[in-house]
């Protein structure tokens, strides 16, 4: 059976992956000239000048580094070069500088799936498992879970939950993606002739799914830092949940790495290889920052109010 054009990049970024991992001998997530010349060295016949060429020509930003999207930019452009199909880029006629990667996550393998198909539902099923594990806890803090009365919190707690606060909102991936992505990128009915299902509507439920996921998540570490009544347990609640975030992403892995269905595997590697064009209306890219600080200071309001205010 012939492959599709998308097997074929998602086949590519894997092997740029391998590279990248056999060549990062130190694991620090970038290639140094140095370990790349080794890796070269021991696995191909170039020479030393054309190796050091080829590593200048991958670090695009020109750091020193290269990065695994680097690695990746550099084996998708090349199969798109020996005459793959255009990307979103080549169709709305913008350079690499216009475009922007989407987020990771299974909220956009929902905005990129077909409707109602295996990606769609997967991505419907993952949200609701996070979210409905989110509510659990929610009920059991709110059910057995001690707020401090105030004026029972020693100083060295309060100190704690202060510096915490904003650690909490900027640990919120989905929250700020979410900004980020609202501000800085934009849906183009372009889109639609690679993927017919990544309609606006899906972009911005997508979205909205999301922001919910990340605002219910802020919601519970907000109550668990709350409710600490020593500095340490501030820390060990703070830290409990941390796992709880990272759901959403071990799910796209697991479809992308072919553990589930050649479908979901083919919709989690589009993920991996789709952008969208940038929003380059300066009043509107101040909006993921304006919304970060009404995050912050609504969270600081409120443990103001917990703290010091109520009776």
């Amino acid at each position: 059976k012939a492959k599709t054009y998308e097997e074929e990049l998602l086949e590519v970024s894997r092997d740029a992956d391998a590279l990248f991992d056999k060549a990062d001998f130190d694991k620090n997530g970038a290639l140094s000239i140095k370990e790349f010349e080794l890796y070269m060295k021991r696995n191909t016949q170039h020479s030393e000048s054309a190796i050091r060429q080829l590593f200048h020509t991958m670090d695009a930003d020109k750091n020193g580094f290269i990065t695994r999207e680097e690695v990746r930019t550099a084996y998708v452009e090349r199969k798109t070069a020996s005459g793959g199909k255009k990307s979103l880029m080549d169709i709305l006629g913008l350079d690499d500088d216009d475009m922007a990667d989407v987020e990771d996550d299974v909220y956009n393998m929902f905005f990129l799936a077909d409707f109602w198909d295996n990606s769609f539902w997967f991505a419907v099923l993952v949200f609701v498992l996070k979210l409905g594990l989110i509510i659990i806890i929610a009920v059991d803090l709110f059910d057995t879970g001690v707020f401090p009365d105030r004026g029972e919190v020693s100083r060295e707690v309060l100190v704690t939950q202060l510096l915490l606060l904003p650690v909490n909102v900027s640990v919120q991936e989905e929250l700020i993606t979410t900004f980020f992505i609202y501000a800085n990128l934009k849906w183009s009915p372009q889109i639609l002739e690679l993927h017919p299902g990544a309609t606006k509507g899906k972009f911005h439920v997508a979205n909205i799914m999301r922001f919910l996921d990340g605002f219910a998540f802020l919601f519970i570490n907000t109550v668990l830092l709350l409710q600490a009544s020593q500095v340490l347990s501030a820390f060990l609640n703070f830290a409990a949940l941390q796992f709880l975030s990272s759901i959403d992403n071990v799910a796209l892995h697991l479809a992308r790495d072919g553990y589930l269905t050649e479908g979901l595997e083919r919709v989690a590697g589009d993920v991996l290889l789709m952008k969208l064009p940038k929003n380059h209306n300066d009043g509107v890219q101040i909006l993921d920052s304006l919304l970060l600080a009404v995050v912050f200071f609504a969270q600081l309001a409120a443990w103001i109010w917990f703290q010091f205010v109520r009776e």
